[in-house]
Formats: C-alpha cells, sequence, structure tokens
C-alpha cells in the first residue's frame, strides 16, 4: 500500500499464501445456528434394525465412560445409537395401531407359540425368535454437535439426540467403506469361519476371562448373518449410493448394478463446494480491503444467490433417499463400520499390529495395509484414517444442515450467509481432505471430475 492506495496485486498474493485458512469475516459476531437443536426435532422414522444388532455392537461400552476417555470408535456409536429398548410409549403409536391393526393381531403380538399346548396353557419358553425382534439399540445420536469457542458470549448449545437417518449418513458411510472397514473386516471374517491363517480365539485361550469369548461370539454372528445375507451387502450398499448420491464404490462398479442414478446430487453438492469456496474468497478479499478502505464490506449477494438457488435444487435431490430400502441399507452399514472397527480394536494385537498402536488412526491403517494389501505397516506422508474420517464428518455435518437451515434467506446478514460463515471450517477440510484422497481440487471448477461419480 502506498499513501493510503491498495496494491491488489500484492493484496491476492498474499491472500493466496493463506491457503485457504479462515479470516475472521466480521467484525461482529453473527448469530449462531444451532443446527443439532433443530435436526432433535426430527421426528423419529419406522425402521427395522438389522438382525441382532445388539450382539454386532456390544464390544461398544458407553456406560460410566467419561467423554475424555471415549475413543473415536464409541464417539461413531454416541453420534447414532443408544442401549435402550425400543418404545412406543408417549409418541401416540399405541392409539394409531389400534386404528390400523385389527384388535384381535394386537392383542395375540408378543405370546403364544407355533407347538399347540392344551387349552389354557401358554408356551412362551420356546421357540424364542421372532420376526422383527426390537432390539436393546435405538437411534438417538449425538452428531453435528454444535462446537463454540470458550470466550463465545452464546449459551452452551444443547446436546443433540437426533433419532433418525438422512442422506448424509450414507455419504458418512460411504467413506468409511472406502476407508476399507468392509475389507478389513472380510479378511477377519475369512480367517476366522474357513483359512485359519491368524489365530483369532474361539473362546478357548483364556478360560478365566469372559473379553474372547465375547469377541468369538460377536464374530460368529457376523459369519451367520454373512451365510444368510442378511448383513450390509456390497450390492445393497452399491444401489444405495448410485440411487441417492450417485456415487459408487470400486467394488460396486465391478457389479454392473442396474439401477437409477441420483446424477442430481453429485454435480450440485460439489457445486456448492465450488460456490461456497468462492463465497469465502470474495469476503477475504473484501475484509482486507475494508480495513483500509470502508467500514462495511457487504457480501457478494450474486453468491449468495447462486448458492441458494443450488441449494434449492439440491434439497429436492435428497428425495431419493426417502425411497426403497436406501434408509435400511444405510443404518444396516452404519451398524457394521462400527461394529466392525470394534473388532479390529479388539483383535489388533492378533492380527499382527504392535501393542503401541492403540489409537483408530494407528491399528486401522495397519490393519488395512496387514490384511488388503498384504504388506508389512507402513507410515506414509498421508493418513487413511484420518483423510476419509475428515470427508465423512464434514460432508454428513454440512449436509444435515442443508436438511433444517432457511437457505431461502440470501439477504445479505440473513441466515444463508450466517450459516456459510459458520460452516467455513467444514467446507475448506472437505476440500483439503478430498484433495489429499484423490488429487481433484474441488474449489478449481464448478463442474470437476469426481472419482466415484458412475
Amino acid at each position: 500500500m502506498t499513501n493510503g492506495a491498495i496494491d491488489l496485486p500484492e493484496l491476492i498474493k498474499n491472500l493466496s499464501k493463506a491457503g485457504g485458512v479462515p479470516i475472521t469475516l466480521s467484525s461482529t459476531l453473527p448469530p449462531v445456528i444451532d443446527t443439532g437443536s433443530l435436526l432433535t426435532g426430527k421426528p423419529r422414522l419406522t425402521v427395522v434394525f438389522p438382525p441382532c444388532a445388539d450382539e454386532l455392537l456390544s464390544l461398544i461400552k458407553t456406560t460410566g465412560v467419561t467423554d475424555e476417555n471415549k475413543d473415536d470408535i464409541t464417539k461413531y456409536f454416541d453420534e447414532y445409537f443408544k442401549f435402550m429398548r425400543h418404545s412406543i410409549l408417549g409418541q401416540g403409536l399405541d392409539t394409531q395401531l389400534n386404528i390400523n391393526l385389527d384388535s384381535a393381531l394386537l392383542r395375540c403380538v408378543g405370546g403364544g407359540s407355533i407347538i399347540e399346548l392344551q387349552p389354557g396353557e401358554v408356551n412362551e419358553a420356546w421357540p424364542t425368535e421372532c420376526c422383527l425382534c426390537p432390539p436393546c439399540v435405538t437411534l438417538d445420536g449425538n452428531r453435528n454437535k454444535l462446537t463454540l469457542p470458550p470466550s463465545s458470549p452464546f449459551p452452551t448449545p444443547v446436546v443433540p439426540s437426533i433419532k433418525r437417518l438422512f442422506v448424509g449418513d450414507l455419504l458418512w458411510l460411504f467413506y468409511f467403506e472406502r476407508m476399507g472397514i468392509f475389507q478389513i473386516l472380510g479378511a477377519i471374517l475369512d480367517a476366522f469361519a474357513c483359512n485359519g491363517r491368524l489365530p483369532i480365539s474361539n473362546g478357548s485361550i483364556d478360560p478365566g476371562g469372559i473379553q474372547d469369548d465375547i469377541v468369538a461370539l460377536v464374530l460368529e454372528v457376523m459369519v451367520r448373518q454373512t451365510k444368510m445375507g442378511m448383513s450390509s451387502t456390497c450390492r445393497d450398499r452399491g444401489c444405495s449410493y448410485q440411487t441417492s448420491l450417485g456415487w459408487t464404490s470400486p467394488a460396486a462398479r465391478k457389479l454392473g448394478l442396474d439401477t437409477s442414478v441420483n446424477t442430481g446430487f453429485n454435480t450440485l453438492f460439489h457445486k456448492f463446494i465450488f460456490n461456497a469456496l468462492e463465497f469465502y474468497k470474495d469476503k477475504r478479499l473484501a475484509v482486507a480491503i475494508r480495513g483500509t478502505a470502508a467500514p462495511v464490506a457487504p457480501p457478494s449477494v450474486a453468491t449468495l444467490i447462486t448458492v441458494s438457488d443450488t441449494l434449492d435444487v439440491l434439497k429436492k435431490r435428497f428425495e431419493a433417499f426417502k425411497y426403497g430400502r436406501n434408509y435400511y441399507n444405510t443404518l444396516n452399514g452404519i451398524v457394521w463400520v462400527i461394529a466392525g472397527m470394534s473388532v479390529v480394536r479388539e483383535l489388533r494385537t492378533t492380527l499382527g499390529i504392535p501393542p503401541a498402536y492403540d489409537e483408530p488412526h494407528e491399528y486401522i491403517p495397519a490393519a488395512y495395509d496387514l490384511l488388503v494389501m498384504k504388506r508389512p505397516v507402513t507410515s506414509g506422508e498421508t493418513n487413511r484414517y484420518l483423510v476419509h474420517r475428515e470427508c465423512a464428518r464434514n460432508g454428513r455435518d454440512i449436509l444435515l444442515d442443508l436438511e433444517v437451515i432457511k437457505h431461502e434467506d440470501k439477504n445479505p446478514g440473513g441466515e444463508l450467509e450466517n450459516w456459510l460463515t459458520q460452516i467455513e471450517a467444514k467446507v475448506e477440510a472437505f476440500r483439503t481432505a478430498y484433495r489429499t484422497l484423490t488429487g481433484v481440487d474441488l474449489g478449481a471448477s464448478a463442474t470437476p471430475v469426481i472419482e466415484q461419480q458412475v
């Protein structure tokens, strides 16, 4: 700057050196939008839980464990589930069931047996199988928590209690599949069930303890579910990715699935990321200029309109998630991802992973190297677990926000602008992680070539 004039080329060069690091966009704090609280208000949906969900998730322990002592896998469980019996009390469903189902059927449910006894005798002991058994685990997660700095003048936000799934949760599942969780779990189950290449205890290695018995039971349940075709399958997940996200996994691509492809979601989601990055770039430039030229820097109204119009069409593409088995496939996949990671955690030393690798960002990549890539544990420049987790978490949270924000409020200082400012760190983190994974910069073009698009 010379004699009060701004050297724009020098300013732009300095901004480019920032490398996408967020710069404070306003001297006054915009209102905080607690999307987690808004999502909590969304009603629960009726869904059949995957068979044996209680057993699959039994290696997770949350009671009596403080948040500081929970590892990532336990936190993923907290983001989606709670251990508690399903209940319809207080939701008015008992009245609705009386209206829609025959009263004789309602009186019959929950008692009796296919084995007939003498009149007046009731057999409730055997057989115990039911068709749609309610598990002791339910959807009630705390994901998308609003985190405020200690100096924030706003009140501490309430911990979310989200009782349903959304299309953003399918995106989360996609990136954890891309991480290799199902490949790792497949190798473990194959060794346990058949080839014996890993010395996995069947419960008899430690007669005085019970932990290896529990792990063996979980693995036995997984093997049985896989043999019966009731586990989360590559085909099921691939169908949901294509019909809801317009994406496909490497394994599902080989299947040649004949399903509808939601190309609109793929195009519009990445167009939104590009437009949001352009918005941040314009704001950073405006703030830099405002410091010496003007007291107030109005936002780019044209960019806000573009973002709003893109989101308007994008949210209409969310509807594909509401059809068919997409919701169940997502729930089933999430249960198996969390259960699979808990199995890796318990078996890490058995798999040949050094005992010092006691965090997920250490033993998940190590398990991938040993079981999938068939190579010694390596420590490359990129941590496979961390970059996939960043894509999964930030992409999911952005889509969850879109379920509840008023994107039509495109006025300067309106909800859309405040929300964009609020999620800047998540957008930048998603961009950086995706570029690390694929080499594609989502900020370079409004129509990038996406690795996973069909």
